[in-house]
């Protein structure tokens, strides 16, 4: 009498998409078993595909069982249970034709070894040519979802697959939930006041982000790796990478590629900003005048007696940590005298209200100008866009005869890429944003104009960030503040210099009433042309100094 062995399979896809899970496969051979009168041996299951040889280690722990003599027979419910590829389907119809495998019984009909071997054959290639198909058309599948820009994977995290009924219509968007706290630890990095582990533990505890749930793991706090991963994915520009290849998203990108490259630069930058007990405006900022070491701060808590309240002073110093033993200048400045000394300084560069209104009315007259120049650049980026699309062409041309390798073809293939989305990103920007140039010089005038005032209301933060836009190379040295002031700043001062040359010192409107708008505006424009090209010019220069010499 032959010994059987059950053997039922499915797939590691999800449930709806088997054609009969396990247990409901067992249950319709069970009956078989009972109406043929077989003897079964034991009964083998496993989820595993069958569509890549020597995958099911239950499978060929059965085959090995049979090859021993333990049974001679197989109970499936189909054929394609058994084989899905040409070498397992092989060895299969060897072992049926000489007989180790003596009778294969399914739900429709049983095969044995002194049959002919034709009809299993078929049945099996037929199997194993529908695995193959499949498999092709998911890699099609996957790869017009990359064309029509919907990455084929679990959405990262701040965004969310959509779960439509209708295969093909699902798409990536914004997670309600999250996208905009993902969105400010992006924020958080580029203001360089925090360092990654500080970002991800503001994030989880103050904003309450957490991890999506998986089947295996419930919501977690965000951990400073997974931080890291985000920042240095391209997904949050809007683009995402598919087997080696990169492709143009179709969802609502979280930042822009300047602020993506921004994020590496920071990222990449040798030292790390530390953890600081105690907050104070002023301190990475100043080096010492004398030795070269960093100026700290201190903060002194002493009580008064005839009030019997407690006062804190604040003192900033040298750390005398520069590798020079002794550092001859210790004097202590009063954080009193340090914000007097910067007041002073913002105050010779203030700008009043009005003149800056004058400057951009002045500016968007001629902004005329400035278009044309735009529109050169896009159309020198459209030359240039062109010449990288002929240069793919000829590229794909050298890999269809043979004249490159295919490794070097994806290289170069790669690297062309990579230009065209530079390329198209630049050309978007100087199409979409025609009054960017206007609303950076705009926003230099409006710090002109109110920084003193905001600087005075004694909220560091709001202290530092002006100091970080004010000026760099900060020093300090016997109680004098030093400020390399930025270059356009100077800009300004010429302006006001010219304006005060002109009108002395009165006030906008007596300079109205004086010498008539009309008047007034003529003499006001030739300053601000050489204010607005100064002004441009150090902008221009500054983006190039920060590519050569990233932070």
């Amino acid at each position: 009498m032959i010994k059987y062995f059950i053997y039922a399979r499915k797939s590691t896809e999800p449930e709806g998409r088997q054609i009969l899970s396990i247990d409901g496969q067992l249950e319709d051979l069970k009956t078989l078993v009972v109406r043929e009168n077989l003897a079964v041996v034991d009964t083998i299951t496993e989820m595993r595909s069958a569509a890549t040889p020597f995958n099911r280690p239950a499978y060929s722990d059965m085959i090995a069982r049979i090859k021993k003599g333990e049974a001679s027979g197989i109970i499936v419910w189909h054929i394609d249970r058994l084989a899905r590829n040409h070498l397992e389907a092989g060895e299969f119809q060897y072992l049926l034709q000489i007989g180790v495998i003596k009778s294969v019984w399914t739900m429709s009909r049983e095969y044995q070894s002194r049959d002919n071997s034709l009809l299993f054959s078929l049945e099996a290639s037929v199997a194993t040519q529908f695995s193959r198909d499949l498999a092709e058309k998911v890699r099609r599948g996957l790869y017009q979802k990359c064309i029509l820009g919907q990455p084929p994977s679990l959405a990262k995290l701040g965004y969310l697959n959509t779960k439509h009924a209708i295969h093909g219509t699902n798409a990536i968007i914004e997670d309600p939930n999250r996208w905009h706290i993902v969105r400010k630890g992006f924020e958080m990095l580029l203001s360089r006041k925090y360092e990654t582990p500080k970002i991800a533990d503001i994030l989880s505890n103050e904003y309450g982000l957490r991890t999506r749930p998986s089947v295996n793991k419930g919501p977690r706090p965000l951990h400073r790796s997974v931080l890291h991963r985000i920042f240095t994915d391209p997904f949050y520009y809007g683009y995402f990478q598919y087997k080696g290849k990169l492709y143009k998203g179709a969802y609502k990108p979280m930042i822009t590629i300047e602020e993506f490259d921004q994020v590496q630069m920071i990222l990449g930058r040798k030292g790390k900003p530390r953890q600081k007990k105690h907050q104070f405006a002023f301190t990475g900022l100043i080096t010492c005048g004398v030795c070269g070491g960093a100026i700290t701060a201190s903060a002194k808590t002493k009580l008064i007696k005839a009030t019997g309240e407690y006062k804190t002073y604040v003192f900033y110093h040298c750390t005398k940590r520069k590798g020079i033993k002794t550092c001859t200048d210790k004097h202590y400045t009063k954080v009193e005298d340090m914000e007097a000394m910067i007041e002073k300084e913002l105050a010779d560069y203030r700008l009043i209200s009005d003149f800056k209104k004058w400057a951009i009315r002045i500016f968007q007259e001629n902004d005329q100008d400035e278009m044309a120049k735009r529109n050169a650049i896009i159309i020198e980026n459209a030359q240039y866009e062109q010449k990288i699309m002929q240069e793919l062409d000829a590229l794909i041309d050298m890999r269809v005869s043979n004249h490159i390798t295919e490794e070097k073809y994806l290289q170069k293939k790669a690297d062309k890429d990579a230009q065209l989305i530079r390329i198209q990103e630049k050309k978007s920007q100087l199409e979409d944003g025609n009054h960017t140039w206007l609303q950076q010089l705009s926003e230099h005038l409006d710090f002109a104009v109110h920084a003193l005032e905001r600087f005075k209301s004694r909220d560091i933060n709001v202290q530092k960030d002006i100091c970080i836009n004010f000026g760099w190379n900060w020093t300090l040295k016997g109680k004098k503040l030093i400020i390399d002031k930025f270059e356009w700043f100077e800009a300004i001062r010429k302006y006001e210099n010219a304006l005060e040359h002109h009108f002395g010192r009165l006030e906008p409107q007596k300079v109205f009433d004086k010498y008539g708008e009309n008047a007034s505006l003529d003499i006001l424009r030739p300053i601000v042309c050489r204010l607005r090209d100064d002004v441009s010019t150090t902008i221009r220069r500054n983006k190039e100094n920060n590519k050569l010499n990233p932070p």
